[in-house]
C-alpha cells in the first residue's frame, strides 16, 4: 500500500502533491485503525514516525514500512493462534470438570454448556473475521466486537445449560457422545 504509492511517486505515476495527499490520508487511516494501541505497538514513536520512508543510503526506501507491516501481520497471527489455544484450554477444562463430577445430570449440563458456547463462539469469531476483512474498522472496534462475541458465547452456553436442565434432562449426551470414555 505505502510501497506502491512510493513507487508511483518515484516513477512519475503521480505528482508530488498527489503523493503527499494520498500518503497523509493512508497514514491517518492507519492511525485511526490502530487507535489506542499506537503507543503499545510503536513505543515512543507515533505511527507516522514508525512507518516513515527511509532516507538513508544502502537500504530500500520502503524498508521501515515493510518491517512494520510484517510486525503487525505477525501480531495478528499470534492473536489468531491464541484464540485456538484458548478454545482448546476451555474444552480441556470442561473435560476435566466432567471427569471430576459423579452426578450424571451435572456432567450433561457441563457438556451442553461447552458445546453450545464453543459452537457459538466459533461461529461468532468467523462472522466477526469476515466483517473485519470487509470493513476498515479500527482495533478498538475489533476488540469491542471480540468482547461482545465472548460474552454472547458465554451467555449462549449458559442458556443452553438452563434449557437442557428445564427441557431435556432425560437425554444423556455424555454417554451417547462417548465423552465418558474420553474424559476420565
Amino acid at each position: 500500500m505505502f510501497g506502491d504509492l512510493y513507487a508511483q511517486d518515484k516513477f512519475g505515476g503521480i505528482s508530488k502533491n498527489q503523493y503527499d495527499c494520498q500518503r497523509r490520508l493512508l497514514l491517518n487511516q492507519f492511525k485511526n485503525n490502530i487507535g489506542p494501541f499506537e503507543r503499545w505497538l510503536f513505543g515512543n514513536k507515533t505511527s507516522h514516525e514508525a512507518i516513515r520512508i527511509a532516507r538513508g543510503g544502502g537500504i530500500p526506501a520502503t524498508k521501515n514500512i515493510t518491517d512494520q507491516a510484517a510486525r503487525l501481520k505477525r501480531l495478528a497471527t499470534y492473536g489468531k493462534h491464541g484464540g485456538y489455544v484458548l478454545t482448546g484450554v476451555g474444552v480441556a477444562a470442561s473435560c476435566i470438570q466432567i471427569a471430576d463430577t459423579d452426578d450424571r445430570q451435572k456432567k450433561n449440563e457441563i457438556f451442553v454448556e461447552t458445546v453450545a458456547s464453543t459452537s457459538i463462539g466459533l461461529a461468532a469469531g468467523y462472522a466477526i473475521t469476515l466483517f473485519l476483512v470487509s470493513n476498515p474498522v479500527g482495533w478498538g472496534t475489533a476488540l469491542v466486537l471480540a468482547a461482545g462475541s465472548a460474552a454472547f458465547s458465554f451467555g449462549s452456553g449458559y442458556l443452553a445449560k438452563k434449557a437442557y436442565t428445564a427441557l431435556g434432562s432425560e437425554v444423556d449426551f455424555v454417554s451417547g457422545a462417548g465423552v465418558d470414555s474420553i474424559c476420565r
